[in-house]
């Protein structure tokens, strides 16, 4: 069984096939499978046995261009996507979403020491004491001795309280700076803390000069007690005291006695406060700058009866 090669179509086929070349055959039958042997054919054209000459190289195919390359260029340039520009408010958003910490917890920490150093620094209110006068001068018309009906009658029904002064004591309260202090429904002690009450010339604010000269007509003014003269510390370069109560005080008294009466009257004299200085926990009296010259003047009158026995002591008259 020989195999032959038609040398119409080079096509290699059996010697003892009846059809012949199959490409010849499919010539003579006709038919859609032509152009499929053709290219069969150029096929086993390429392949050659080993020693056969090499057959010739088949001509260049020139393929028609493709649709998009028979293509005009455009006449103008395509249109580019607009640049997005960020605000000063879409940065910070942006800023703060990247990096939450740094942009929210710093400032945030930032203001709260600042708060806190600011809260831990004393801080100076203004609170004069005494407290300046506004307003009329009142006086008080009760003498001690004098019946509560007396009382009722100037400054008005009150009920009566406990007494800090003693446990035999009611008192009768006008506010909180002028209170009246009973014994047996007598009055038994005046203690005035406002500047616009005056009993005989005396009222708190009034100078150190002018609290003696008033004194001197009641009696020969004389130290209460010995002068208490704590020692002053200075803050912020303002010189305070530990409390309102803890200035300097210098107290003095005159004595009334029979014919004119039966009493002591009792004059604080203290240095004058500008205000509190808030230090934490702590208030302190604040006097004035150091070096400044203190400012005496009368913070407290006390008229006490020393005709019957009390708290004060026994009776003097």
């Amino acid at each position: 069984m020989a195999l032959i090669r038609c040398p119409t179509h080079g096509i290699p086929f059996n010697e003892d096939n009846p059809r012949g070349c199959p490409a010849c055959a499919l010539e003579k039958e006709g038919g859609e499978q032509a152009q499929v042997m053709r290219e069969l054919a150029r096929a086993s054209q390429v392949i050659r046995r080993p020693g056969a000459p090499e057959p010739p190289a088949p001509p260049p195919t020139d393929f028609p261009p493709r649709r998009s390359e028979r293509l005009a260029a455009p006449v103008t340039a395509p249109p580019r996507a607009p640049l997005l520009e960020l605000g000063p408010l879409d940065r910070l958003q942006e800023l703060a979403r990247r990096r939450p910490v740094p942009v929210v917890g710093i400032p945030l920490i930032v203001i709260l020491l600042v708060a806190l150093m600011a809260r831990s620094r004393p801080s100076f209110v203004q609170q004069p004491s005494p407290v300046p006068l506004t307003g009329e001068v009142l006086p008080l018309p009760i003498e001690p001795g004098a019946e509560l009906t007396t009382v009722f009658g100037v400054l008005g029904v009150q009920p009566p309280r406990p007494s800090p002064e003693g446990s035999a004591l009611e008192r009768y309260s006008y506010g909180t700076d002028l209170n009246i202090d009973a014994l047996n429904g007598v009055v038994y002690l005046i203690s005035i803390l406002v500047p616009n009450r005056s009993w005989h010339g005396l009222r708190v604010g009034i100078p150190q000069r002018e609290a003696e000269g008033g004194l001197a007509l009641l009696g020969p003014p004389q130290p209460a007690a010995p002068p208490v003269m704590p020692r002053a510390d200075t803050i912020r370069r303002l010189v305070v005291y530990p409390s309102l109560e803890g200035r300097p005080n210098r107290p003095l008294k005159a004595e009334v006695r029979p014919p004119n009466g039966c009493y002591d009257v009792v004059v604080d004299i203290q240095p004058r406060a500008a205000g509190i200085l808030v230090d934490r926990d702590r208030r302190y009296a604040v006097i004035g700058s150091p070096g400044a010259q203190l400012e005496w003047v009368a913070t407290r009158v006390q008229v006490l009866s020393r005709a019957v026995a009390g708290p004060a002591g026994p009776a003097a008259c």
